[in-house]
């Protein structure tokens, strides 16, 4: 299976081992990749550096895969693997793991849950990355880099009224673009940060 490119949904080969096509895929998938993982481990920088582990090998290796459903199978697996290869790592090393392990055993009920709450993140995410590219950035530094609107408005150099104006222009456009359930969830995770 060592190639370096796949097929994506309209069946066009894409190279895998150019930057800017791994770039796509990692900018598509690397946010609900690390989500999915954080909910397995229970740590978001172990989340983070199992996801770039797991890029690292697809980048290296160069796979084929017949379509970007396939991609996304492969990432959620790998991911899932090496979080739990991970978590049964740390549950080895340290006693406050070896006791929380019955706690932190994963059902498959909790897995199809967290698979379906990646894919309503993918969802969000992607039609985040259609808005108009002012709106997008306040949106992004908000949800994904966490960062507070005075903080948005300094380093894009505008006022804060101004960031408040994409932000609310930005939400009424989603609003209309997600089914409903994905829309509250967008809100809730913009309130959390």
């Amino acid at each position: 299976m060592n190639n370096s490119s796949f097929k994506d949904t309209a069946g066009s080969v894409i190279e895998m081992s150019r930057p800017d096509t791994f770039d796509r895929i990692f900018r598509l998938y690397h946010a609900i990749m690390c989500s999915f993982s954080e909910r397995i481990v229970g740590s978001s920088s172990d989340a983070e550096d199992i996801v770039e582990e797991v890029f690292l090998q697809l980048w290296d290796k160069k796979s084929i895969f017949n379509n970007e459903e396939h991609i996304r199978f492969f990432l959620y697996r790998a991911v899932r693997n090496a979080s739990l290869n991970r978590l049964k790592s740390v549950q080895r090393t340290t006693e406050k793991h070896q006791l929380g392990s019955n706690e932190s055993a994963t059902s498959l009920e909790s897995h199809l849950y967290q698979i379906i709450r990646s894919e309503i993140l993918l969802n969000i995410y992607q039609e985040i990355d259609k808005l108009p590219p002012q709106e997008k950035k306040v949106i992004t530094l908000n949800l994904l880099e966490d960062k507070k609107l005075q903080e948005i408005a300094d380093e894009l150099g505008l006022s804060l009224q101004s960031i408040k104006n994409y932000k609310s222009r930005a939400l009424a456009k989603l609003r209309l673009r997600l089914p409903k359930d994905s829309y509250l969830l967008l809100i809730t995770l913009l309130l959390a940060s």
